[in-house]
């Protein structure tokens, strides 16, 4: 009976905001049970569904639809509101909750809000009490960080709104308000929690350590950095320095790191488990083996994996400009390229369990609608074990912060203060981490800051990074008015393949940028319900 208690408990739980209304705080004369401050395992089980702001196992990959790193079949109509800068407050809607953060994110806030209303109170231990109340704040610096990538300055809502609430009062907080809120949550988890998490998936100071690296480095770049500050840029080159000598260390296996829940790589991870596991290896794997390919790679970031003598072979995928000064051979391009792109993609010819990718017209993976649409398969965090099975629990890890992605924020920050050696010095770590070894960079000046750039375009590869990335540093009118590319592959009669460059994106398409879309709108509806308190981002409003 106590375990139907229990159950029933956790079910009103995970049922309370039902309902939407603005900022998607549900107002509600309700509250929680009281048993669930009072219950150890309830608690605990009211704390974990919060993790669920941070992402769930149906979402984490679902960022890279709207990168130019990548073919999205899935929710194409979501998908072409951002490539064909289509977006406005009406259609925002239509896009990912991944990326499109608002109502998921809020309604955790008001669940965290009412745990902060409740836990002083409880009987519990205290040392327990310290730790979840750590952890809640680690999930709520999470939130706002997401929110503020996503919108800009966002409303600050530290306390449980109810029926009575006044929502003309809401109002958008401003961005350097929200970055201040945030870090002041993570200093305080960065106090009370061990660096390495007691327990798997859950936060750590490390983690906050890492959030607090991605949130200043977001928060000096040149989308929210308008004066170039160089005390935003030194704050954010020593908090990513912070986690250089925590015990982690750049993994050997390129490949093998995104299936190793204990790769020495990661900081923060989402591992997955044979109860709650993941299905990924389904949605991008080989149509040949049953896989659905619902996100394969563009011809676009193939063309950016250099080749091994540290050259860009292609220049301009849409034109098929080849660098002469590179190695690339048209007529066997997937020749002599850096071993993180077989680490990263499946092309034609490539191995795949007991056989051979055939993306080539008539071969097994061909380009077809239930296929790839780009001629390449997705293999990072692809588990090839057992190959492609729709019924397997699929326990592969997504990193969340990795210790590559702070020495590239690292480079990054020492290239604005003007330290171009130490730049160079931390990208050529990667470059040069066992299982990779590709030259060094040498460039200085604009060269260096572009090839910082390409260097994170290829490392952090469909990992979340990009969609954003290019918005920080507002490059995104170039990136977001190209053509994503595929390849046609032809099998010759002697054996050998041609290949044939095609647009994947129509010709017709819109590709007029304005810089409205560095930042998502508010959607219409939310700034109705607030009574026009909430203040549209520019170039949205609707008059």
């Amino acid at each position: 009976m106590k375990q139907i208690t229990y159950l029933l408990s956790l079910l009103y739980i995970l049922l309370l905001p039902a309902c939407s209304d603005v900022l998607d705080i549900t107002p509600t004369d309700k509250y929680p049970d009281a048993a669930v401050w009072e219950d150890e395992n309830l608690l605990k089980m009211y704390v974990n569904e919060q993790y669920n702001g941070i992402g769930n196992k149906n979402n984490y990959y679902e960022i890279m639809y709207f990168s130019d790193d990548n073919y999205c079949k899935y929710n194409r109509e979501g998908v072409n509101i951002i490539r064909d800068n289509i977006l406005t407050a009406d259609n925002v809607g239509g896009i990912s909750s991944i990326l499109q953060v608002w109502t998921e994110a809020y309604k955790h806030i008001q669940n965290i809000n009412i745990f902060f209303e409740h836990i002083d109170d409880s009987p519990l231990d205290e040392s327990l009490k310290n730790t979840l109340t750590a952890e809640m704040k680690f999930i709520r610096a999470y939130l706002y960080a997401k929110l503020i990538w996503a919108y800009g300055g966002v409303p600050i809502i530290d306390e449980v709104y109810d029926i009575t609430s006044d929502w003309s009062q809401v109002k958008r907080s401003s961005w350097d308000d929200c970055v201040n809120y945030i870090l002041k949550d993570l200093e305080e988890v960065i106090a009370t929690l061990p660096g390495y998490p007691e327990v798997r998936n859950r936060a750590s100071a490390n983690a906050a350590r890492a959030l607090k690296a991605h949130v200043l480095f977001y928060d000096a770049s040149p989308l929210n950095n308008l004066s170039d500050d160089k005390q935003k840029w030194q704050r954010a080159a020593d908090a990513a320095a912070d986690l250089f000598d925590r015990g982690y260390t750049l993994a050997t296996d390129y490949r093998k790191m995104f299936i190793d829940v204990n790769c020495s790589e990661f900081i923060s991870a989402k591992e997955f488990s044979e109860t709650y596991a993941t299905q990924l290896t389904l949605f991008i794997g080989p149509a040949g083996d049953n896989g659905r390919a619902w996100v394969t790679p563009s011809l676009n970031i193939v063309d950016a994996y250099e080749t091994i003598d540290g050259e860009i072979p292609v220049t301009d995928s849409e034109k098929g400009t080849i660098n002469p000064n590179s190695m690339y051979d048209p007529a066997n391009p997937y020749a002599n390229r850096d071993p993180c792109f077989y680490a990263s993609v499946y092309h034609n010819g490539s191995a795949f369990r007991n056989r051979t990718i055939e993306t080539f017209a008539g071969g097994y993976d061909m380009i077809s609608v239930d296929a790839t649409m780009t001629g390449f398969y997705l293999r990072k965090f692809l588990e090839e074990d057992e190959g492609v099975v729709e019924d397997k629990k699929y326990t592969g890890p997504f990193p969340l912060f990795r210790l590559s992605e702070m020495y590239l924020n690292y480079a990054e920050a020492q290239y604005h203060l003007g330290n171009e050696d130490l730049a160079r010095e931390y990208v050529n770590k990667i470059r040069n981490r066992e299982g990779v070894n590709m030259p060094p960079i040498t460039e200085s000046g604009q060269a260096l800051l572009e090839r910082i750039y390409h260097e994170r375009f290829i490392e952090l590869a469909f990992e979340g990074h990009r969609y954003f990335d290019v918005r920080r540093w507002k490059i995104t009118e170039k990136t977001y008015t190209t053509h994503i590319m595929g390849v046609n592959i032809t099998k010759e009669d002697d054996g050998t393949f041609s290949y044939e460059r095609y647009l994947l994106t129509p010709e017709s398409r819109k590709t007029d940028w304005k810089d409205a879309y560095y930042r998502l709108p508010i959607s219409f509806s939310e700034i109705q319900k607030s009574n026009n308190s909430l203040e549209q981002n520019a170039g949205y409003e609707i008059n």
